[in-house]
């Protein structure tokens, strides 16, 4: 007997791996190609030139349920999956690297190639509830963009006039 591939989202750099609790039952990959209108083209076929190439764009939706076993799917699922968004360390002192979400690995038997790149978006549609409130069912519409490396957000200049640190480094 054959056992079904699951969809995983894998953390490259923070670690963490979510195994679908159902795989997708679609997804697309966008892949676009930017043109422009050249400054000295007239008339209506314009000439076009090749600006700079982008990346594709994975997009899918997770069903997870677990209305049968009495579980909450944020807690299980959604939180999982929303850590994948998460600045891996946002101190200021922090290296550049991890002053950003981890890149992630899209990984589904070997069907459709591995898709590496950051997580764009996640909406979470809770459809299920039960007696105390805690969610049982929903539906995560994810959108990942390609990306082989990433980078973080600069840090802040030192502090004091001007923002430039003192030569010769700490006082």
């Amino acid at each position: 007997m054959t056992t079904l591939a699951k969809l995983h989202i894998i953390g490259l750099e923070a670690g963490g791996d979510l195994e679908a609790q159902y795989n997708p039952k679609e997804v697309g990959i966008d892949k676009s190609v930017p043109w422009q209108k050249s400054p000295t083209s007239s008339g209506d076929q314009p000439e076009l030139q090749f600006t700079s190439a982008e990346g594709r764009s994975m997009s899918f939706e997770l069903f997870f349920d677990a209305y049968e076993s009495g579980g909450n799917v944020h807690t299980t699922y959604v939180e999982k999956l929303l850590g994948f968004t998460r600045v891996m360390n946002p101190a200021k002192d922090a290296p550049e690297d991890k002053r950003r979400p981890t890149r992630v690995r899209i990984a589904w038997g070997g069907g459709i190639p591995d898709f590496e790149g950051v997580i764009e978006s996640v909406s979470t549609k809770y459809t299920m509830f039960l007696p105390s409130g805690a969610p049982c069912r929903c539906t995560c519409s994810i959108k990942v963009k390609e990306a082989s490396r990433a980078k973080g957000a600069k840090a802040p200049p030192p502090a004091g006039k001007g923002g430039a640190a003192p030569a010769g480094g700490a006082a």
